[in-house]
């Protein structure tokens, strides 16, 4: 643990470290389509003006919802220069365990134990003329306030963002079952429950961020899971997730559910299933003057 962290409770539904371990891989081929992105954040970082970016300055990254910190592990090797992350999180265990895994990199990072509310603060803490905020696996975590929230910090502070791998609701599972629907019908409205923006986040972060003048484009960053030799977990754990949410969410849909997963698991393990999972980036750039 780390004693510079305030003490803080744990979320009542954190995300589980061992799922976030099993999505790396995909993750990190997902992102291969989204490097476009970040060229056009350097670009934007190249077109200030002289002199308000000296070349010695350290670019401030500040990684919102850090997680094990493989945002940051993937990310790092594609942005320029000396960088110092500022690694954002609400769960205590999750941040302790980035930070150990930047400070082996040697990376230089400040954890900072909170959500994503405290990104103003957590801005006005660490000036700087090139900044980045960047997440992933979030927006849909978020409610439909905290997003428009977030825009308009972004907005007020003329921060570039990479908001990556939200999940958009697209998932085509081959060969099909007459209870793909129904099950993973049932898992989406698990997603929104409450007020979480769910598979809508993509949308409502796009519209939200363009509301406040900001220069957005969605990329599109899907999983293809197949016979890759990390794919086959990672399907397993995805599948097994998907039934439990539908049953808590449908109860009468306990049955058909738990046939579903049955079937699904020996897909698996004669490697007969393929996956599509949509996935979205969005990069949100102030105007240029």
């Amino acid at each position: 643990m780390n004693p510079s962290l305030p003490d803080h409770p744990t979320p009542d539904r954190p995300v589980a470290g061992d799922w976030l371990a099993l999505r790396e891989p995909a993750d990190a081929a997902a992102r291969e389509d989204s490097l476009p992105l970040i060229d056009r954040i350097v670009q934007y970082w190249e077109g200030l003006p002289a002199g308000e970016s000296p070349a010695e300055e350290p670019l401030v990254v500040v990684d919102l919802g850090a997680g094990t910190g493989a945002n940051r592990a993937w990310l790092s090797r594609h942005l320029p220069g000396p960088q110092r992350w500022v690694l954002l999180d609400h769960d205590r265990a999750l941040l302790d365990r980035a930070v150990s895994a930047a400070q082996e990199d040697g990376a230089d990072v400040v954890p900072v134990l909170a959500g994503v509310e405290e990104l103003s603060r957590v801005l006005t803490e660490h000036p700087g003329s090139r900044r980045l905020v960047t997440c992933s696996a979030l927006l849909d975590l978020l409610s439909g306030e905290q997003i428009e929230e977030l825009a308009r910090v972004l907005a007020a502070e003329a921060v570039p963002a990479l908001l990556a791998l939200t999940v958009d609701g697209e998932v085509l599972l081959d060969p099909p079952h007459h209870f793909d629907a129904p099950v993973l019908g049932a898992f989406e409205d698990h997603q929104h429950r409450g007020e979480l923006a769910g598979t809508a986040a993509v949308r409502l972060a796009a519209e939200a961020l363009r509301e406040q003048g900001m220069v957005v484009d969605v990329t599109p960053t899907p999983w293809w899971l197949s016979d890759q030799e990390w794919a086959r977990p990672l399907l397993e754990r995805f599948l097994a997730d998907r039934a439990d949410a539908a049953v808590e969410h449908r109860p009468d849909l306990t049955a058909e559910a738990h046939a579903w997963l049955r079937t699904r698991l020996v897909d698996c393990a004669r490697r007969k299933l393929r996956a599509t999972v949509g996935h979205a980036d969005v990069l949100a750039l102030p105007p240029v003057s």
